[in-house]
């Protein structure tokens, strides 16, 4: 598919791409030689990841350049597929996956062990559907929003651990201000988080001193950047480019003009955690045990973090009046923002339940990792499982989607042909493919069409990038907490 597509889906993914090739190229604010899936004036979606795979993409882009690619003058729909420009979001996205499994890995360990720390990360991040928007999907919003709450979750408990010393001179809050800025423009329905993470950092300056004038002077430097952030990459272009992003837009109008009684909702409740599609039970259970788990955090800042996890609350209406899964996999909306806040959470539940039962409790997560793992590694692996635009049968919105996904999923397990399909599909399927051109090509026959050099590289760039920022982090962030003190 890299070879084919550039990874690159239909509408959404080639508005983020313009926006990082606007910034790369030098024609932002203007869109006027990008190629927009939907037409001009402008993309549809937010610019926040287009930003954040901005410096992958301009590295990247210098092969194209060099090899004297149309893609620097112009983005057409032939230049950009398969170009290495486009490979540079790829990388972005895997880039930021690997390094928030990182992030969260460093701070739970803290608290709970190598250990705890390590099953949760797993569990809550690679085995719930997230690896599809690093690896399958990645020039999307989803890899950059989970590294930006990572980043978040990372620096709350780190500083949280050094009595607040870490978020303390002026620059750091600056920061705080970049990357709450950063988290509004990457998912508007995040803009929550602009506010309450900020806050919990702020709220040191009042504590134990109230030093109000400290306070006000540290809420300007937050506020600084995510105003500069939000005039230049939102407002700007919207006024140059005469075009406001999702006015008009169905589902918008479903959010902020929902009229059901409160049975209804519960019903789509239900439905969300339980139905046979997308139900969290299914796509995301240890979700629902990181909930569980907060029962069993045991730390002295718990309310504070419980307060970090109110504007989900967000992410969870706009699942719940929008009826719509978001046309992939999963609970999209809520899933890449909420995994980073549970792991914590889902660490203690997991230690409590070693006090009480012993390593029984690895049995037991492994039986109920299968479920996200299959129901994620079975993902358009063939017809059966396949997602189309239809009505679903219990929200009644046309979007895509397959309302017994789940039990698609184990028709497709229980057929070893099917099975052994999906198990060959990508790196097994391309490297047999590898084998065979390099084999026949040495026999002296013409294979059509040929295997690219370049996607090799990009192939391998991709594999490797787990194993190089774990050698390259590996004695980075060491803890001096002691987890059972």
């Amino acid at each position: 598919m890299m070879q084919d597509s550039g990874l690159l889906y239909p509408n959404d993914d080639f508005d983020y791409f313009a926006h990082a090739t606007s910034l790369v190229f030098g024609q932002f604010p203007s869109y006027k030689n990008e190629f927009l899936f939907r037409g001009p004036p402008s993309p549809e979606g937010a610019i926040g990841a287009g930003i954040m795979a901005a410096p992958f993409v301009y590295v990247f882009s210098w092969v194209d350049r060099i090899n004297g690619s149309s893609i620097v003058e112009k983005r057409t729909l032939d230049n950009v597929r398969g170009s290495w420009t486009v490979f540079g979001f790829i990388f972005a996205g895997a880039f930021y996956f690997c390094l928030s499994c990182l992030l969260l890995f460093w701070s739970v360990r803290c608290l709970v062990g190598e250990t705890f720390a390590l099953w949760a990360v797993i569990l809550m991040i690679i085995c719930q559907g997230m690896p599809l928007y690093a690896f399958r999907r990645p020039i999307f919003t989803h890899s950059p929003e989970l590294f930006l709450q990572s980043v978040f979750v990372y620096l709350f408990i780190k500083n949280e651990l050094s009595d607040g010393h870490l978020i303390k001179q002026w620059w750091a809050f600056i920061c705080v201000g970049v990357l709450a800025g950063m988290i509004a423009l990457t998912r508007y329905n995040n803009i929550l988080f602009t506010i309450s993470w900020p806050l919990l950092f702020l709220s040191r300056s009042l504590w134990p001193q109230k030093n109000w004038r400290i306070f006000w002077q540290n809420t300007c430097w937050v506020i600084l950047p995510i105003v500069f952030l939000i005039s230049i990459f939102k407002y700007w272009p919207e006024l140059y480019n005469h075009y406001i992003i999702y006015k008009g837009n169905d589902m918008v109008e479903k959010v902020f003009n929902v009229q059901a009684p409160w049975q209804e909702f519960v019903r789509r409740l239900l439905h969300i955690f339980l139905a046979f599609d997308w139900g969290l039970i299914f796509t995301a259970p240890f979700l629902l045990l990181g909930c569980w788990g907060m029962a069993f955090c045991d730390v002295s800042w718990k309310r504070k973090y419980i307060f970090a996890m109110i504007p989900l609350l967000v992410n969870c209406y706009v699942v719940v009046v929008t009826g719509s899964q978001g046309a992939y996999y999963g609970y999209r909306y809520l899933i890449a923002s909420a995994f980073p806040l549970f792991v914590l959470p889902l660490a203690f539940l997991l230690k409590w339940l070693n006090r009480k039962i012993g390593n029984w409790w690895k049995w037991g997560v492994i039986i109920l990792a299968v479920f996200p793992v299959i129901s994620m590694w079975c993902y358009e692996g063939n017809a059966q499982v396949a997602t189309y635009p239809i009505p679903t049968t219990f929200f009644g919105t046309i979007a895509w989607g397959n309302a017994t996904y789940q039990i698609a999923v184990w028709q497709t397990v229980l057929n070893l042909k099917a099975l052994g399909g999906i198990v060959y599909l990508g790196g097994i399927q391309y490297f047999h493919q590898l084998l065979f051109y390099a084999t026949a090509t040495s026999l002296g026959f013409k294979v059509t069409p040929p295997m690219e050099i370049k996607t090799l590289i990009q192939v391998l760039l991709i594999y490797s990038l787990p194993f190089v920022l774990v050698f390259i982090f590996k004695d980075k962030a060491l803890d001096t907490h002691d987890p059972s003190g």
